[in-house]
């Protein structure tokens, strides 16, 4: 690396401390003006740098071990333990030297007895919307089959069939599904809620330290359920087009033959 690539590079050092005191230590590289590899954010100083990496690497940890609890409940499992007790990171310049360390106790949310009907409520919708998936495409299947006495059979109109399926599955496929961006839309507006409930708490207990954190979190995933309500609206327009595609496909497929002539069984198989 030449000193030109050191003075636009970073290097940063993660320690996680679990309950036990035990350490795990994850690491680092990146560049300014690029999108970090971890973060997915392109960062211009160290603070930025630093900032970035501390709030996902405490997000990832508390907000995985809620989730985990959630299951668990749901399961009848007990509740997990506390995976870390501490992160602390250090981000130094590409020549090594240090630049800044950042370092917390991690404090997690409970889990509430709301949280939980909500989640329990979001996993029957899931399971619905996946039940719904399952049967469009065993629909989509059958589709594939055209009867005797369709104009499909003629080989040159069951290529344009085919291209015409192909051309609806890679809108489908240019874009997340509907039901992920309504999974990750809701998600976020329920980490959006419990941070300004948890905003609201602090400032009746007087605990204005806890009241700014709070509100930065909101302030951090709100623009994600922008995000993702917009993605939501994009997605529907995508698979709308596509269900356009797959409906003259039918109607090409489902043609009747007209009167006299004979089914082309030539690649029938095709």
């Amino acid at each position: 690396m030449n000193a030109a690539e050191l003075d636009d590079s970073y290097r940063w050092e993660t320690t996680y401390t679990e309950a036990d005191g035990a350490t795990r230590i994850d690491s680092g590289t990146g560049r300014f003006g690029r999108t970090d590899a971890l973060t997915g954010r392109v960062c211009r100083t160290f603070v930025e740098v630093a900032t970035a990496l501390f709030d996902l690497q405490c997000d990832e940890v508390t907000e995985g071990h809620y989730y985990d609890v959630l299951d668990a409940r749901i399961e009848g499992r007990p509740d997990p333990e506390l995976p870390m007790r501490r992160v602390a990171l250090l981000v130094r310049d590409g020549s090594g030297a240090e630049k800044v360390s950042m370092a917390a106790d991690l404090t997690y949310r409970p889990v509430t007895g709301e949280a939980l009907d909500h989640y329990r409520e979001q996993l029957a919708e899931w399971e619905r919307r996946d039940t719904a998936r399952r049967s469009r495409r065993a629909r989509a299947s059958a589709r594939q089959s055209p009867g005797p006495k369709a104009v499909s059979v003629d080989s040159g109109l069951r290529q344009v069939v085919a291209a015409l399926r192909t051309e609806a599955d890679g809108i489908r496929d240019e874009i997340f599904t509907p039901d992920h961006c309504r999974e990750q839309l809701a998600l976020a507006e329920s980490a959006v809620a419990a941070a300004l409930g948890a905003e609201r708490a602090a400032r009746d207990r007087g605990e204005e330290a806890e009241a700014a954190y709070a509100r930065a979190y909101v302030k951090r995933w709100k623009p994600r359920v922008d995000r993702w309500a917009s993605m939501l609206e994009l997605t529907l327009e995508a698979y709308m087009d596509a269900d356009a595609v797959d409906t003259l496909a039918d109607r090409i497929a489902n043609l009747p033959m007209p009167p006299g002539t004979e089914p082309d069984t030539e690649n029938r198989s095709a």
